[in-house]
C-alpha cells in the first residue's frame, strides 16, 4: 500500500522502489560491516598502542622501584655489616686491653725452649694448668656467646695460642701454633690485622680480626682474635633481594642465597678496584657474568643465565663491598602476561577493561600490602628497624632545621628468654604485643616506637639540644617509660611480675653526631644499663 502523500505512483513505481529498496539495504549492511570493521581494526589498533605503551610504562616503573628498593636495601645492609665489622674490631681491642688479659700475655709472651717440640695437646695441657689460662678463656667464651661469635683466642708472640673461648671443648685450639699468620703478624706489627679464609678445624669461610696486646710500656705482648664464622654473619643479610659481601678479590665471603657463597663476582666489581689473590687461599670459581643488551637502565646483568638488577655499596673499612642482586625473572612472564591481556582485551573489550581494572587494584593492594610488611613488624604491628632508621633520618634533618636535639632510647628487655623458657613462646609473643601496648601508653607527642628486633624496641622523638633541659628531658623519658614495663602481666590465664627492661637514652645534637654514632651510644648505654642492673641483683 502506498502512504497518502507519497511520491509513487501505483503500478510500475512500485516495481521501481523494491530493487531500490534492496540495493540500499545491501548498501547500509556493507557500510555497517566496513564500519564495524574499520572500528575493529582501530579498536585493534588502539588496544595495541596502549598495552603496548602501559606495557612499558609498567616495566620501567616497576624497575625503578626495584631500583630504588635495592639502593635502599643495600645503602641499610651495607650499614648492618660495617656495625658487625667495628664491633668485632671493638670487640678485639677491649679484649686486648682486659687487665687480665694483658697479665696472661706478658705471663707466655714467648715459648720456652722446647715447647715448640710438644705435641698441641701437651702444649693445652701445659697453659690450661695454670687457673688464668681458664679464667681468660671463660670470658672469652662468655663474650663469644653473647655476641654469636665462633670463637676469641689469645696468641703470644710465638704464634702458639695460649687461651681460647672453646678451651674446655675436645675441639680445643688451646696449643694450637698458627705460624705464618699474615693478620696475626700484622697485629703485632701495625696493631690491627684481619683476614678472610676458611678455618683450618671446622673448615667454615670466616672473619678474623685481630688486635695486638701491649703492656704499660707499649710493647707487644701478643694478640687477641676474634672469629666470626660467615654463615652466622649471613643472618644479618635478610632481605628482599639477595646480599653479597663480597672482598677485593671479587671473592664472595657471605651470602643470603646459598649457590653465591665462595664464587667470584670480580666482573662486577668497579674497574681497576679487583686486587690479585693473596696467599694460597682460593679466589673461588668464578660466576658466568654478562651485562644485558639493550638494556633500559644500567647495572642490569645475566649471572649464570638469569637476569638482575645489580646495586654496588663499599663498606666503610674498603675491604669488602656490599653487592645487592634485584631479580628479573619476572620480566619475561610479565612481557607474555602482557601479550594474552592485548588479546583478551581486543576480543572482549569492555568487560576485560573492567576484569583489568579489577587486576590493577590487586596489584595496588598487594604493592601496599609489600610496602606495609616491609617496614613493620609483623606479630607487634610497630614499625620495624628499617622505618625507624628512615624516621631518624627524617628527624635529623628537621632537628637541623629547627635546632633541636634528636632522642634516641634502646629498650632491652631483660629475662625475655626466661619467659620464652618458662612459659612458652605463645606467651612470649603476647607479653612483646603487651610491651609495645604499654609503651604506645607512654609516648610523647611526635614520638616513634618501633620493634628493633626481637627483644629490643626502640623510641625516636625530639627533645632540647642542649643545657639541663636536654638532661632533663632524657630523664623525663625514662622516667615515662621505664615504670610502665615493670610490675604483673596476666597473660592468657599465666601471671608472672617482671622486674623491668634495661634503657639507653641518648639526647643527641645532629649537627655533631652523626646517626650511626648515636644509635651505638645508645646501645652501650643500655648495655651498661643492663650491666648496672645485673651487678645490683647479683649484690
Amino acid at each position: 500500500m502506498i502512504a497518502k502523500g507519497s511520491r509513487f505512483g501505483p503500478g510500475d513505481r512500485v516495481s521501481e522502489e523494491l530493487p531500490r529498496q534492496g540495493r540500499h539495504e545491501r548498501q547500509g549492511r556493507s557500510l555497517v560491516r566496513r564500519v564495524t570493521l574499520g572500528l575493529a581494526l582501530a579498536w585493534l589498533a588502539l588496544v595495541i598502542g596502549i598495552a603496548r605503551w602501559m606495557s612499558q610504562g609498567m616495566e620501567a616503573s616497576r624497575l625503578d622501584s626495584l631500583a630504588a628498593s635495592a639502593e635502599y636495601e643495600a645503602r641499610i645492609t651495607a650499614r648492618v655489616m660495617d656495625r658487625l665489622f667495628t664491633e668485632m674490631v671493638s670487640v678485639a681491642n677491649m679484649v686486648a686491653r682486659q687487665g687480665q688479659v694483658i697479665q696472661l700475655a706478658i705471663r707466655y709472651r714467648t715459648d720456652p725452649p722446647g715447647v715448640a717440640d710438644l705435641s698441641r695437646e701437651q702444649r693445652a695441657a701445659l697453659f690450661t694448668r695454670d687457673p688464668l689460662v681458664r679464667r681468660v678463656g671463660d670470658f672469652m667464651n662468655e663474650l663469644a656467646s653473647d655476641l654469636r661469635y665462633a670463637r676469641i683466642y689469645m696468641n703470644n708472640m710465638s704464634d702458639d695460642t695460649v687461651t681460647a673461648s672453646n678451651w674446655a671443648e675436645p675441639d680445643s685450639i688451646v696449643g694450637m701454633i698458627y705460624s705464618g699468620r699474615a693478620y696475626l703478624g700484622d697485629a703485632l706489627r701495625d696493631g690491627y690485622g684481619s683476614y678472610f679464609g676458611i678455618a683450618r678445624l671446622n673448615k667454615s669461610p670466616s672473619y678474623f680480626v685481630a688486635s695486638r696486646i701491649e703492656d704499660s710500656n707499649d710493647v707487644p705482648q701478643g694478640s687477641v682474635t676474634v672469629k666470626f664464622d660467615a654463615p652466622d654473619v649471613a643472618l644479618y643479610l635478610a632481605g628482599r633481594h639477595i646480599a653479597l659481601v663480597v672482598n677485593r678479590q671479587g671473592r664472595v665471603t657471605t651470602a643470603s642465597s646459598e649457590p653465591f657463597m665462595l664464587r667470584n663476582v670480580a666482573a662486577l666489581l668497579p674497574a681497576g678496584s679487583v686486587l690479585p689473590s693473596d696467599g694460597d687461599e682460593d679466589p673461588g670459581e668464578p660466576l658466568d657474568i654478562r651485562a644485558m643488551p639493550g638494556s633500559l637502565q644500567s647495572g642490569r646483568w645475566f649471572i649464570d643465565g638469569r637476569p638482575y638488577l645489580v646495586r654496588l655499596q663499599p663498606l666503610t673499612n674498603g675491604q669488602y663491598h656490599l653487592i645487592t642482586l634485584a631479580s628479573l625473572e619476572y620480566l619475561a612472564p610479565t612481557r607474555k602476561r602482557h601479550i594474552w591481556v592485548t588479546g583478551l582485551v581486543a576480543m572482549v573489550g569492555l568487560v576485560l577493561i573492567l576484569l583489568s581494572s579489577h587486576v590493577v587494584a590487586q596489584m595496588v593492594r598487594r604493592r601496599q600490602d609489600e610496602r606495609h610488611a616491609a617496614n613493620h613488624d609483623a606479630l607487634t604491628g610497630l614499625p620495624n628497624r628499617r622505618a625507624i632508621m628512615a624516621e631518624l633520618e627524617r628527624y635529623f634533618s628537621e632537628a637541623n632545621r629547627t635546632q633541636r636535639s634528636v632522642q634516641v632510647a634502646f629498650i632491652d628487655l631483660d629475662g625475655f628468654k626466661t619467659i620464652n623458657d618458662t612459659y612458652g613462646h605463645d606467651i612470649g609473643d603476647k607479653f612483646l604485643i603487651e610491651v609495645g601496648r604499654r609503651l604506645s601508653a607512654g609516648l610523647d607527642s611526635g614520638d616513634v616506637l618501633g620493634r628493633w628486633g626481637g627483644d629490643e624496641f626502640v623510641v625516636v622523638g625530639l627533645g632540647a639540644r642542649s643545657g639541663s633541659k636536654a638532661d632533663a628531658v632524657v630523664e623525663a623519658m625514662r622516667t615515662r617509660l621505664a615504670p610502665l614495663l615493670s610490675g604483673t602481666y596476666t597473660l592468657d590465664g599465666c601471671s608472672f611480675h617482671y622486674p623491668g627492661a634495661s634503657f639507653g637514652i641518648v639526647n643527641a645534637d645532629p649537627s655533631a653526631s652523626a646517626l650511626q654514632t648515636v644509635l651505638k651510644e645508645a646501645d652501650q648505654l643500655m648495655y651498661a644499663d643492663k650491666q648496672a642492673r645485673r651487678e645490683m641483683q647479683i649484690a
